[in-house]
């Protein structure tokens, strides 16, 4: 854990958590926690009244999680756009400059994993080991193979099952809720969380960032009041981002361009 400084300050306005070194590996993302009750906006004041805080975070196409995600996603678009009937298990993981595919396939469609993984590692803008991952020169491992036969028959029969008695392996399914503090009818924080994530991608690719690198996370704490069971968002309460970055930026500008490119951009200056 590196040094960091901590200043107080009144609520209704910012602070910087930021690293006094940064680590010695420059493509470890840099923290920089902003608390913002008002994010220099102005808010009214807020009663007593029960309250709680609620938080949720988005991670960016670089991430290695999503850059796996990606890599599973464009596998199994490629199995489908060829055979409709594949049975698609594949699993990615990734490290730097490597990434592995495995796990197991049943499908007649002639699919290039490695031309794959390289083309999705390229589109997210992994060109250089210098950002953790060269997608023409990184090696890729590639483990495939058919479905089991005991799964096969079980969840198709081996293709001699009716469309309708198809069943479903054990892949696993998230879900979530519909509500209605936002239009695009999700919570707050994960709209915002979202939306801050697609932002910061956006600033990357178009250089008014520059020294932005893929990889990046953002977080965004909401706290909400209890009225009558109904969950009200009040305030942002804090957003975190989580950034890659070019060696050679300084703590000060990181700051600066993520709060006039990134957070004034996509945050209101009314919650609710």
């Amino acid at each position: 854990m590196f040094g960091a400084s901590y200043t107080h300050v009144p609520s209704n306005s910012l602070y910087i958590y930021a690293p006094k070194q940064l680590p010695s590996d420059h493509n470890s993302p840099s923290l920089f926690h902003f608390l913002c009750s008002q994010i220099q906006l102005s808010f009214q004041s807020i009663p007593e009244m029960e309250t709680f805080l609620f938080t949720s975070e988005s991670v960016n196409e670089g991430h290695p999680d999503k850059l796996c995600d990606q890599v599973s996603d464009a596998i199994l678009d490629a199995c489908l756009e060829q055979d409709p009937d594949s049975k698609v298990a594949c699993e990615t993981c990734s490290k730097t400059n490597m990434v592995m595919v495995f796990g197991e396939i049943t499908t007649k469609a002639k699919v290039d994993y490695e031309k794959i993984v390289r083309d999705t590692c390229r589109g997210i803008g992994f060109t250089s080991a210098d950002v953790g991952l060269d997608a023409d020169n990184c090696k890729v491992l590639v483990n495939i193979e058919q479905q089991s036969p005991d799964i096969a028959q079980g969840v198709h029969g081996h293709f001699t099952k009716k469309p309708e008695d198809i069943g479903a392996g054990d892949q696993g399914h998230m879900f979530g809720y519909a509500t209605d503090e936002t239009p695009e009818l999700m919570p707050l924080t994960h709209v915002l969380a979202t939306k801050l994530g697609a932002k910061l991608t956006e600033v990357r690719k178009n250089k008014t960032c520059p020294w932005l690198r893929p990889d990046g996370k953002t977080q965004v704490t909401v706290e909400y009041r209890n009225d009558s069971g109904a969950m009200v968002p009040l305030r942002v309460h804090t957003i975190l981002i989580s950034t890659q970055h070019d060696e050679n930026v300084t703590n000060e500008q990181i700051a600066i361009d993520l709060k006039e490119h990134v957070i004034k951009p996509v945050v209101p200056r009314r919650v609710s």
